[in-house]
C-alpha cells in the first residue's frame, strides 16, 4: 500500500496504545471495531486504494504506529478485514490475504458512471469497460483509472436495475456495455 502522505491525519485513537490490542470487552471491541473499519476505509479513499493486501499493509503506517511502537496483530488485522466484509465495506479475494476496500460501495460506483452516461448523452450508446475506466473522456471523473473488479461490480449492479446491459468480450476490459 501507499505510504502515509503528510497530509492523511489519523484519527486520535491511532496514538492510543490500546487500540492496537483487539478488545476482549464485546461493547469495548465493537467501538473499537468502528473505528478501525473507518480508518481503513478513509485511508485507503485517501490513497485510492482498491485492493488492500493485508499482508503488506501489516508494515504500514495504517497499522503500524512507530511513534507510539504499536503494531496491530495479523490476527486483528484480518479480524477487522473481516467485519468490514460482514458490513458489505469489502470483499475478499479468492485466498482471503487482500480485501477489496469499498470506500464507494459498487452501486455509488455504478450511479457516478451513469451520471457521466446521462450526462454526455451515452443513453443508447454501447461502450467497453476499457473506454469507461481508461478512456479519454473519462479522465475528469472520480471514476477514472477504477479497479477492474470494482468497475465490474458497478456495472452489474447497473445492470440489476435496468440501467445498463453487458455484453460479452475477450477480456473484462472489452466487455461491452449498453447504457439504457
Amino acid at each position: 500500500p501507499a505510504s502515509a502522505s503528510p497530509d492523511f491525519r489519523f484519527p486520535q485513537f491511532h496514538s492510543f496504545p490500546p487500540s492496537f490490542t483487539r478488545q476482549p470487552v464485546p461493547a469495548t471491541r465493537a467501538k473499537q471495531t468502528t473505528l478501525w473499519t473507518a480508518l481503513i476505509r478513509d485511508y485507503c479513499r485517501h490513497h485510492r486504494i482498491f485492493w488492500l493486501d493485508l499482508a503488506a499493509a501489516a508494515a504500514s503506517p495504517l497499522f503500524h504506529n512507530v511513534a507510539i511502537h504499536r503494531r496491530l496483530a495479523d490476527r486483528d488485522i484480518q479480524f477487522f478485514a473481516g467485519a468490514m466484509v460482514d458490513n458489505g465495506d469489502a470483499q475478499w479475494d479468492a485466498s482471503m490475504k487482500r480485501v477489496l476496500v469499498f470506500w464507494r460501495r459498487p452501486a455509488e460506483w455504478g450511479e457516478a458512471i451513469y451520471s457521466w452516461v446521462e450526462d454526455t448523452g451515452r443513453n443508447g450508446t454501447v461502450m467497453t469497460v476499457y473506454e469507461i475506466r481508461l478512456g479519454e473522456h473519462a479522465k475528469s471523473r472520480d471514476f477514472y483509472n477504477l479497479d477492474l473488479d470494482l468497475t465490474m461490480l458497478a456495472l452489474q449492479a447497473l445492470e440489476l436495475h435496468g440501467k445498463a446491459a453487458l455484453f460479452d468480450g475477450k477480456a473484462s476490459d472489452s466487455l461491452g456495455v449498453k447504457f439504457l
